[in-house]
């Protein structure tokens, strides 16, 4: 009868369980397509990551008693936010290769001047044309339910890189590859469209060369732009394959630095 009822240590070893995996959620929701977005307010994102804390909570593998008010506690909190800014980053993939699209067509068809602000992806602005792909990417990321697949990769998360763990080379190395594959995939996915405008832009300088009287500016900058316009109108409907084949390398990317992580 002497001893306290309450005991705070006995609250914090509770809340163990959920505190580690709140804070690799808020990161992953600060950094995953979408959930970052300034539309989602802060207060959005903590009420989401709360919810999903709570209900990811009890099917997620034993955490370890550490003291959240050390410096090892400390520590593990900012190791999960590292975790969840590494799958957020990744997630993320898809959209930056929409986004170099946006710029190589925009640049190439004399549309780079067609700017609009855009905080959110870390620039003061972006081109026009990127705000079009992101709409579409919009709703191509609900249709192939694109918000499940982030608490499924979330999850998973937890299974190979339990709390706790470390941070892991193979997993930081894999990401840093994955910019090489970003690269690459807006090049092909931008390929047909350049070539295009080039031979557009070099039937215009093979004119240049045979009537040079004719006033190239005032008829090249409209064709090019039509041009162009035309090349995206006829590629948007290969867009969700390339969206959902884009998906599932990148998903199978992240299989791969999960496994790379989970057996180190």
């Amino acid at each position: 009868m002497s001893e306290p009822v309450l005991h705070a240590t006995s609250y914090l070893t509770s809340l163990q369980a959920y505190w580690w995996p709140f804070c690799r959620i808020m990161a992953l929701f600060s950094m995953a397509p979408l959930f970052n977005h300034r539309a989602v307010s802060v207060r959005v994102r903590i009420l989401l990551a709360l919810a999903l804390t709570v209900a990811l909570g009890a099917s997620l593998p034993d955490m370890p008693q550490i003291d959240p008010l050390s410096l090892k506690g400390l520590l593990t909190a900012l190791e999960q936010i590292a975790f969840g800014v590494l799958l957020g980053l990744t997630l993320q993939l898809v959209f930056t290769i929409f986004m170099l699209v946006g710029e190589v067509v925009s640049t190439q068809m004399g549309m780079s001047m067609a700017r609009y602000n855009d905080p959110v992806n870390g620039v003061s602005s972006s081109s026009i044309l990127y705000q079009l792909y992101f709409i579409v990417l919009v709703l191509l990321f609900f249709a192939i339910d694109g918000h499940l697949l982030t608490v499924s990769v979330l999850y998973q998360s937890f299974l190979f890189w339990p709390v706790g763990s470390g941070l892991h080379y193979l997993g930081a190395q894999s990401f840093v590859q994955a910019f090489a594959w970003v690269l690459a995939a807006a090049v092909l996915v931008t390929l047909p469209i350049v070539f295009c405008l080039t031979l557009v832009q070099f039937c215009f300088g093979l004119l240049n060369r045979i009537s040079p009287a004719m006033n190239l500016f005032s008829l090249g900058f409209p064709i090019s732009i039509l041009m162009g316009l035309l090349c995206v109108y006829l590629t948007l409907p290969d867009l969700p394959d390339n969206y959902r084949h884009l998906t599932r390398e990148l998903l199978n990317g992240i299989g791969v630095i999960l496994r790379e992580g989970g057996d180190v």
